[in-house]
């Protein structure tokens, strides 16, 4: 009888390794997300910081060279702009570089902890990404397996003999039971 569960044990157990690397799976692309997405939100907050900062130094500066002219209050404040202004192109020059992996270590120990990543960048996870798809699809193939296993073990043929079966060891038990049963009463009725 225990071979007959073996189906379905298999099952069960081939079902509760395909969820969990489903949840891996869900979880390697939550960290790609919110680290692209992150990274987008932060480089994008930085260019408009510094891009109003340049627009506000640069409107002081030609305030300041109306009023004077030519006084040394515009030079400084050209200055200060052109600073700025380097400074924005580098950060929209370098956003990849700067901003793109920055969130992906944060997110993969607050979502993932456990999984493991080569290097903590966005080509990490995709790396990462692509052995859990193999992962998954392993398992998917294991749980159709199970199934079909189950098919040709559960037929009705085979549920009918198992069935049976059972209803006979039952049944032999029962009579060794009431046998010993008997056995026992006639000698208690003999000996009284």
């Amino acid at each position: 009888m225990n071979h007959f569960r073996e189906p379905i044990d298999q099952l069960v157990q081939d079902g509760k390794r395909y969820v969990e690397v489903q949840l891996d799976s869900v979880k390697l692309r939550s960290i790609k997300g919110l680290s692209q997405g992150f990274s987008t939100v932060a480089s994008l907050l930085l260019i408009f910081i510094l891009g109003s900062v340049f627009a506000l130094a640069l409107s002081f500066a030609l305030v300041m060279w109306l009023g004077e002219l030519l006084g040394s209050y515009v030079v400084a404040a050209f200055i200060v702009s052109g600073v700025l202004l380097v400074a924005l192109v580098a950060c929209i020059l370098l956003r990849d570089r700067l901003f793109k992996n920055t969130f992906v270590g944060a997110f993969r120990d607050v979502l993932a902890p456990a999984q493991p990543l080569k290097e903590d960048t966005l080509e990490g996870v995709d790396a990462a990404l692509q052995v859990n798809k193999i992962q998954l699809d392993a398992a998917e193939e294991g749980l159709m397996e199970d199934v079909e296993q189950m098919k040709a073990v559960y037929t009705p043929r085979n549920l009918l003999n198992q069935g049976l079966q059972e209803i006979g060891n039952r049944t032999s038990r029962a009579s060794f039971s009431l046998g010993r049963y008997l056995i026992k009463t006639i000698r208690d009725f003999v000996k009284k």
